[in-house]
């Protein structure tokens, strides 16, 4: 039996069933997570289908979360989609269900849960459950709006096909354009940022450190980055501009949070720095990982560490 018959036969077995994805969440988790319910709600509408996780304004179109008491996991389906490590998964209640489905597409350094469909490599958690859609076509439907969920999530993990892309990805995109959703609206809500956002674009170009190897770099203290009123626009947006200098061969971005620890985003054109991430308590695809650093010291560390990676090409 393959992991998509066995998440099947689960998501048939069970009555209830309560879907996860991981904090902070980017257009993947939520595509992945809104489409899935969708996907199951449409198929099946006798089942109930929960969601849950903090909400970001950004992303309420889509809907809302869930409220979703500690008994009604008794007996419940748990799905988590698109988050590889346990700690990472938004509502630590995950484990209290019947049985736990992990659908992910990053590499599977932990395996939790009962079953376990994960595709490293793949462009999104979001193609995957299209995907999951395509395979069992004469058993489930899927509506235009879990269409428009999943292009979403597609568009967001790929960088707008800048990344993780390949003629699997597109063939995906060009069938799900084929429901009736405003997919040019999806893009050009991706493609804006707030007058906030676009004042702190200038900061960070103004401040990035570019190395001789082509390492292009910044570290964004809290109290800085509270200064521009972001709001619950995020910083995600500061990524892709680090790349956008055609001599940077890899960037970082080393954003401080409350706690006082940094969370680092890794990216590069060609250079694998998924294993300098695995290093500082993260993972993530090839070309793009996440990690932590405790203090200024470890960041100086992942710095050299990639400068290095860079120096040997």
């Amino acid at each position: 039996m393959t992991a998509q018959t066995s998440i099947l036969a689960e998501i048939k077995k069970h009555n209830k069933i309560i879907i996860h994805r991981h904090q902070r969440p980017d257009p993947d988790a939520f595509g992945s997570q809104f489409g899935l319910a969708e996907l199951i709600k449409t198929s099946f509408p006798e089942k109930d289908v929960r969601l849950v996780g903090k909400m970001k304004l950004s992303a309420e179109w889509m809907g809302a979360m869930n409220e979703v008491p500690d008994e009604d996991y008794q007996n419940a389906l748990v799905i988590v989609t698109d988050t590889a490590n346990s700690p990472r998964i938004d509502d630590q209640r995950w484990h209290q269900g019947d049985s736990v489905i992990k659908i992910d597409h990053h590499p599977n350094e932990e395996p939790y849960g009962d079953f376990n469909w994960v595709i490293e490599g793949a462009s999104s958690t979001s193609a995957m459950i299209f995907s999951f859609y395509q395979t069992f076509k004469n058993e489930l439907k899927l509506s235009d709006s879990g269409a428009a969920f999943l292009y979403n999530g597609i568009v967001g993990d790929t960088g707008r096909f800048l990344y993780a892309t390949n003629s699997q990805t597109m063939a995906i995109v060009s069938e799900l354009m084929t429901f009736n959703f405003d997919w040019s609206q999806i893009n050009q809500q991706m493609d804006t940022i707030s007058i906030e956002a676009a004042r702190m674009s200038g900061y960070v170009f103004e401040n990035m450190t570019l190395s001789e190897s082509g390492l292009n770099y910044i570290i964004l203290k809290h109290d800085t980055v509270e200064k521009f009123n972001l709001g619950d626009f995020g910083t995600a947006f500061v990524v892709p501009l680090l790349g956008k200098i055609n001599t940077a061969k890899a960037w970082i971005v080393f954003e401080e949070q409350e706690e006082g620890f940094f969370r680092v985003r890794l990216r590069s054109r060609q250079t694998v720095i998924n294993q300098v991430a695995a290093r500082h308590g993260g993972g993530g695809h090839p070309f793009a990982s996440g990690a932590l650093a405790q203090d200024e010291n470890e960041i100086q560390t992942i710095i050299a560490e990639v400068d290095a990676i860079l120096k040997k090409e």
